[in-house]
């Protein structure tokens, strides 16, 4: 579980945060192992959340919120409070819960598609509107005046039994949205994209990187602009503070309190998390 926790602490709070939009009370939370005056069932939620979003194992946590949960039951009468969707099963909240980031998937998909479109295309909106709201009840699981009296140990069942099914469902469907590919029409003289990937400092930095194909890193201190060979695919390297970059004649500012890793694959240059940087590089944060 060490390790796990300390993959998170690599990602930080605030980018858990706009991943799974999980509050980063509750990411400081489960990353320091401090649960005092949290929600229980909101906690146990957002840990199981973390786990699929991230491939972590957080099994550890999960038993501690149980046997904290297990020790009020037997202290006190008063049972834990969860939020409310009005004349629905609570069973199903939870179940959206977990679904949520799928689902949300689903949509930047539909919406990033859509964006590009010039012909007009009949799309359903269901899954968008499903998308939207599970956001919704997201922020209303956060907010402690909206309760009602439930079971604790079912709620926890269902967190952890009941999920698998209906997030395999969701997947699905995002898979279909991503799928819709609306027709452009055709152009009449395509505009050629000049390829740059420059480093542009302000003071003298560091600079790792390293070619995806043959693996062959490098490294480098330097005060003056540098461009990288945009024919080969590459994963970029930066420690804390600010970075300036030209990407395909495109000024780029990033800025971060931690390292920030990127990645450059066939003329694309993306922000990436910790995790993607060591799928890319053969296990191995650097």
């Amino acid at each position: 579980m060490e390790e796990s926790l300390k993959i998170l602490k690599e990602i930080g709070a605030q980018q858990i945060h706009k991943d799974t939009h999980i509050s980063k009370e509750y990411v400081q939370a489960i990353i320091h192992g401090s649960f005092e005056g949290l929600h229980p069932v909101q906690l146990s939620g957002f840990i199981s959340i973390l786990e699929r979003e991230y491939g972590v194992d957080l099994s550890e946590l999960k038993r501690r919120v149980k046997e904290q949960l297990k020790t009020a039951e037997e202290s006190s009468d008063k049972k834990v409070f969860v939020s409310p969707v009005k004349q629905q099963n609570n069973s199903f909240i939870y179940i959206i819960l977990l679904i949520a980031v799928f689902l949300a998937a689903g949509y930047y998909s539909f919406v990033y598609l859509s964006s590009m479109a010039t012909t007009e295309v009949s799309i359903d909106n269901s899954s968008i509107e499903s998308a939207q709201k599970s956001i919704e009840i997201i922020e209303k699981l956060e907010d402690e005046e909206v309760v009602e009296e439930a079971n604790v140990t079912e709620v926890l069942e269902i967190i952890e039994e009941a999920s698998q099914e209906e997030v395999n469902s969701i997947k699905a469907e995002a898979e279909k949205l991503a799928e819709v590919t609306p027709e452009l029409e055709p152009v009449e003289e395509a505009v050629e994209v000049i390829k740059t990937l420059k480093i542009l400092p302000k003071n003298k930095i560091w600079a790792g990187y390293i070619n995806i194909e043959t693996n062959q890193k490098y490294q480098k201190i330097f005060k003056d602009d540098f461009s990288i060979d945009t024919s080969k695919n590459w994963l970029l390297l930066f420690g804390s503070g600010t970075v300036y970059l030209e990407v395909n004649g495109e000024k780029k500012k990033y800025s971060s309190n931690q390292n920030m890793r990127f990645k450059y694959v066939d003329g694309i240059f993306t922000k990436i998390t910790v995790t993607e940087f060591k799928e890319l590089n053969k296990g191995r944060k650097w």
